[in-house]
């Protein structure tokens, strides 16, 4: 699956003589939905953490996790991720998290396609 980063914050953590450097970047990517008979490809943005531990100014271990596709709307994934960004959320738990929440976000995408069949 191809996706592209369009945003991304940064959180770091000072752990005794080790720094932990998190990233939560919202990514770009499409999906086709079915609407009305037809099939309409829209934009899906999902949120990307990844995690650096440096120690002595070499990486030690690195690792994260992605979730694609959370919503069409760009705003409501950035706000996700500034929210996992203070709330300084590991890349493991990434997708618990999102399962928790997948109803409230799910619906957009049938919403997102039927406006798209107004609008043409």
């Amino acid at each position: 699956m191809y996706y592209k980063r369009v945003i991304e914050f940064v959180s770091t953590i000072k752990y005794g003589d080790k720094m932990i450097m998190r990233k939560y970047a919202v990514v770009k990517s499409k999906v086709n939905v079915f609407n009305g008979g037809e099939n309409v490809e829209i934009p899906s943005f999902g949120i990307e953490i990844s995690e650096q531990v440096i120690s002595e100014n070499a990486v030690e271990a690195e690792f994260g996790d992605a979730v694609v596709h959370v919503s069409p709307y760009k705003d409501k994934v950035e706000a996700l991720a500034k929210k996992f960004c203070s709330e300084d959320l590991s890349p493991l738990h990434l997708s618990d998290i999102i399962d928790d929440m997948y109803i409230e976000y799910i619906a957009d995408y049938d919403e997102y396609a039927k406006e798209c069949k107004i609008a043409i």
